[in-house]
């Protein structure tokens, strides 16, 4: 796939449109919409002009020329989310937004593994050990992780953590949608 069918995809999706919404907003037809986006057409400059101002961009966001804002997104460490008890502790580093291909989180979990929560949702997990120990229960299966060490699973299934043993641990956890 090409730069611009990427980003034409990327800012249908930011914009919350259907390949058939969009098609009919920028007047074309949704099967060469479609090609576009796949990278097996390209458009003409007049298509590139109806494509861009039905997403409410510039030409030059298309191209990846200039940076809009949905393209760069900061959380300034006074600004995250922080959940902090106790027993957990989960800072939203990048929250999941509509449009964003994942969020990226910093979980401190607490010795047990939390009983009123067992998430589970679409996509794809990874967790990365930052310091300490944990254990990773998805569904069934139990793992042991230290530092460095890096897990994946489908976030569909029911997944906890706790830390074992006495010292604190901290996980990065990627969420990809």
């Amino acid at each position: 796939m090409s730069i611009l069918a990427g980003r034409i995809r990327a800012f249908r999706h930011r914009r919350g449109l259907t390949l058939e919404a969009l098609a009919a907003a920028a007047g074309i037809h949704k099967g060469h919409l479609s090609r576009i986006e796949r990278g097996e057409k390209a458009p003409s400059v007049g298509t590139l002009e109806a494509i861009a101002q039905a997403l409410g961009a510039q030409m030059a966001e298309l191209f990846g020329e200039s940076a809009g804002a949905a393209d760069l997104v900061v959380v300034r460490r006074e600004d995250r989310a922080v959940v902090q008890d106790p027993a957990y502790g989960v800072q939203a580093l990048v929250p999941g937004a509509a449009g964003r291909a994942g969020a990226l989180y910093i979980v401190e979990p607490g010795d047990a593994f939390l009983t009123q929560d067992r998430p589970s949702h679409g996509g794809q997990e990874i967790a990365y050990v930052l310091e300490g120990a944990v254990e990773l229960a998805v569904a069934d299966r139990l793992i042991a992780l230290r530092t460095g060490d890096c897990a994946t699973y489908e976030a569909g299934l029911p997944h906890r953590l706790r830390r074992l043993g006495g010292r604190k641990a901290a996980v990065l956890v990627f969420v990809a949608g």
